[in-house]
């Protein structure tokens, strides 16, 4: 293990391009032998760390650090104050997130310790992590099946973070589970029954996006899903603003055909949106630079994915326990069984303790095959 003495500990400005360039480059130094990593856009995580321009600044404060061994960056962490969260929770909670470390306690306690005390004085009273930066976007840390590339939108990263974390005295605050599914395996006979009842009974269509009104539809889904997770552990509602940014790159990706909406009497009620993994192209991309072998890449990309994500589902509070959730599954798999190229689904991530999504998922033969551990620690 490496003396504290000789790790540097440098606070950066996400604001400079030269700080918000070796934040985002980082990883590469942990993750460049590791085959099942895949690198991000670079332009992508520019996006969600530009603190002058992200929405999610707008209510958040946040302050980012790199630490360096005899010049070389060994780990970056950024410490977290969400006021959204806390207003919304009546809380006073700050968070980790963006936490990379070479193999060396020593480090990995520096970084942890740096964002602690960086919380701390500013009157928070625990730590949860890691969240990159919250619930809405990248969480959790994976404790197992380290042998599988992530889907896209999911966390990645070495086991051995897992004991740099608890050695601080972190201990487990949720986990977020990740399903795998056949993509063509048969629909229990229970589902398709209590789904031909409820189309029945409740009057219920469907309809898939409509690419031509955008914007209308962001408006529907923003509509849906701020009241569908409200009650949800560790959940903090988006701005429009918020939601309409992190949806703008959804466009050039989205299959229309894979995004279901469930109306009860002509108002939509609930959706389910499944993205293709483009984390199968991006591994393509081992520099994570735009250019224009990968865009031709990205655009290409359709015939090559084997794996889709159910990224989201939603019902209107009001709309629960009628089984919408069940229709949903039904008319999103049918849909996706006519890509023959599609071998597997991955629904993630749901909270362990949500019954009422895991028990139907588990009903399709899905295997919770992946966990990712959010943490926490009273400061």
């Amino acid at each position: 293990m490496t003396s504290s003495s000789s790790i540097k500990i440098r606070e950066i400005n996400l604001a400079y391009k030269k700080d918000l360039k070796e934040f985002v480059e980082m990883p590469w130094a942990i993750y460049k032998n590791d085959p099942h990593w895949v690198p991000p856009l670079k332009m992508a995580v520019k996006d969600l760390l530009n603190i002058n321009k992200h929405p999610f600044y707008q209510t958040a404060k946040v302050k980012a650090w790199l630490a360096e061994i005899d010049g070389s960056i060994v780990g970056r962490i950024m410490a977290v104050n969400n006021h959204a969260y806390n207003k919304y929770h009546n809380t006073k909670l700050g968070f980790f997130g963006f936490f990379e470390s070479i193999n060396d306690h020593a480090v990995s306690n520096l970084l942890l310790k740096t964002a602690e005390e960086s919380l701390k004085s500013e009157g928070l009273t625990s730590i949860q992590g890691p969240m990159n930066p919250g619930t809405n976007y990248e969480c959790g840390l994976l404790i197992d099946k380290y042998d599988d590339a992530p889907q896209i939108m999911m966390t990645y990263n070495p086991s051995y973070y897992e004991t740099q974390i608890t050695k601080e005295g972190y201990i487990k605050a949720m986990d977020l589970l990740a399903y795998n599914v056949d993509a063509h395996f048969q629909m229990p006979k229970i589902i398709m029954d209590i789904a031909e009842r409820t189309e029945k009974k409740s009057k219920v269509t469907f309809r898939t996006l409509n690419l031509k009104n955008w914007n209308k539809e962001l408006d529907t889904m923003f509509d849906i899903y701020n009241s569908a997770w409200e009650t949800n552990w560790g959940f903090v509602p988006m701005t429009k603003e918020e939601f309409y940014h992190t949806a703008k790159d959804l466009k050039s990706i989205v299959n229309p055909e894979l995004v279901h909406f469930a109306m009860v009497d002509g108002i939509e009620a609930g959706f389910i949106l499944t993205l293709p993994d483009l984390n199968q192209v991006f591994k393509e991309i081992p520099s994570g630079n735009l250019t224009p072998m990968a865009i031709f890449k990205i655009l290409t990309a359709k015939k090559r994915m084997t794996r889709v994500r159910v990224i989201t589902m939603g019902i209107k509070k009001e709309y629960r326990k009628i089984g919408l959730e069940t229709l949903l599954y039904k008319h999103n798999h049918i849909a996706i069984k006519k890509n023959p190229l599609i071998k597997n689904i991955e629904m993630s991530w749901i909270l362990e303790s949500n019954l009422e999504m895991n028990k139907p998922l588990i009903r399709m033969g899905g295997e919770a095959y992946k966990r990712y551990r959010v943490y926490e620690k009273s400061l």
